[in-house]
């Protein structure tokens, strides 16, 4: 009987010394599953020339920023009785106007001047521009419009640069693809941040939300100790290889890209100056409504940044194609199905997703195009493009639905723009079988 007792406890005791091995060893397989993803993680972070990304981010912010100004606009109007509405609104329209030109002249500059020199006149031209509010506590109405002009031109200037450095600094295609995702996820949380201290800073006074321009300091300081001269970019048009430049520049190739790219962001801009009349058509809600999905659509394109350099690693060449997809689901979604809220913010997502791709993708795709001698000049009429596009988007969707419907809605613009994206999903779907799409491009080694 005792010896029968011994056994069984004996077995008792095994069986639990047992279950205890099996658990610490779950518990290490566990830890150990932890361990590798936390280092995967900070490996996928851990990127070359990691430095230089902070000016770069410092760009990023600046290059854009002149639109969070939008939260003051009706106590602009109140500082200026008897200036009409539509003036006011005009200062906010002015940078972007002002820095198509100021695009083009980075990229005929880049031939002459390194971009290092560019930036830094880039940057001091914002912030003289950004002060004029700030040192003046009534200005004139024409000394704002100076200081969006001023601010429009440092943009322009800017603008390019940012991505320049980035083309020609990262050789590898992947730390490229990488670097690009984070700048571009830096500019969606960095514009966030910058509105909400606009927001603050003018509740003294509305001079005061220029104060966020004193921020540039900083990044001129970073830019001027941290970022190399950056290489010259081969002229257009010079005496010894004459118009070689030029050719390289138009290239069927880049032309194609070109023109995706300007009617990409043509129908892009169709959601969001559509989506407030939609809600308010279909009574789905207030402003703050809006705000969420205008906020979710900046949390999704922030993520998709992070992890474009992953992701265009597994999508390839259909990286692009995936982008526009998503893009025009998103506003069918919202045009056809969108009456309810839910429904509205789902295709926000989507919207969200496709736009954080083909954002990163325009330059992406350009720095893969061209000869790395040309890119920065690329990248300025691309830009220049898509401004352009941007620009005539409400006049070119407006006409298209009235010509197809006969009548003009929110709903129907969005049903336009999402069905121009579907379509070119299919162009550029279809143009890899023709060795022509945007994704061919990538498979290509570039040139030194």
């Amino acid at each position: 009987m005792s010896q029968r007792f011994a056994a069984g406890l004996g077995g008792r005791v095994c069986r639990r010394g047992g279950s205890a091995r099996i658990g610490a060893s779950a518990s290490d397989a566990k830890g150990a599953i932890v361990r590798e993803t936390l280092r995967r993680l900070v490996g996928y972070f851990r990127i070359e020339h990691a430095l230089f990304l902070v000016p770069i981010f410092g760009f990023a912010i600046y290059d854009s920023v002149f639109s969070a100004f939008s939260s003051i606009l009706a106590v602009l109007g109140e500082a200026y009785p008897g200036v009409p509405r539509t003036t006011i609104q005009m200062i906010l329209s002015v940078p972007p106007m002002v820095s198509i030109p100021g695009t083009l002249l980075s990229g005929f500059l880049a031939s002459y001047v390194h971009k290092k020199r560019i930036a830094e006149f880039a940057l001091a031209v914002i912030f003289v521009g950004g002060m004029v509010p700030v040192v003046f506590q009534t200005p004139s109405i024409a000394a704002m419009f100076a200081c969006s002009a001023c601010v429009g031109l440092g943009q322009g200037l800017l603008h390019p640069m940012a991505n320049a450095f980035i083309c020609q600094g990262w050789e590898d295609d992947a730390e490229r693809s990488r670097a690009l995702g984070f700048k571009q996820a830096f500019n969606f949380i960095g514009e966030a941040l910058v509105a909400l201290c606009v927001g603050f800073l003018a509740l003294s006074h509305w001079g005061n939300a220029f104060l966020v321009y004193l921020g540039v300091v900083p990044v001129f300081l970073f830019a001027h100790f941290v970022l190399p001269k950056g290489e010259l970019d081969k002229r257009l048009v010079d005496r010894e290889h004459r118009a070689a430049g030029l050719k390289e520049l138009f290239r069927p190739k880049t032309v194609y890209l070109f023109a995706l790219f300007f009617c990409a962001m043509l129908f892009l801009y169709g959601f969001h100056t559509n989506i407030a009349m939609l809600m308010q058509e279909r009574h789905l809600g207030t402003t703050a409504d809006v705000s969420v999905v205008t906020s979710s659509i900046s949390v999704v394109s922030f993520l998709v940044g992070i992890a474009y350099g992953k992701a265009s690693q597994k999508l390839g060449r259909y990286t692009l194609v995936v982008g526009f997809a998503c893009l025009a689901c998103g506003m069918l979604a919202v045009s056809l199905f969108g009456h309810s809220f839910p429904v509205v913010l789902l295709g926000g997502v989507l919207f969200g997703i496709g736009s954080g791709i083909q954002q990163i993708s325009t330059i992406y795709y350009i720095s893969k195009t061209v000869d790395k001698k040309v890119v920065t000049m690329a990248i300025s009429v691309c830009v220049s493009f898509v401004s352009l596009g941007a620009t005539l988007s409400p006049l070119v969707i407006n006409g298209l639905q009235m010509a197809l419907f006969g009548s003009e809605s929110a709903a129907t613009s969005l049903l336009v723009a999402g069905c121009g994206f579907a379509c070119l999903a299919l162009v550029e779907g279809l143009s890899h079988s023709a060795a022509k799409g945007a994704g061919l491009f990538l498979e290509r080694p570039r040139r030194s």
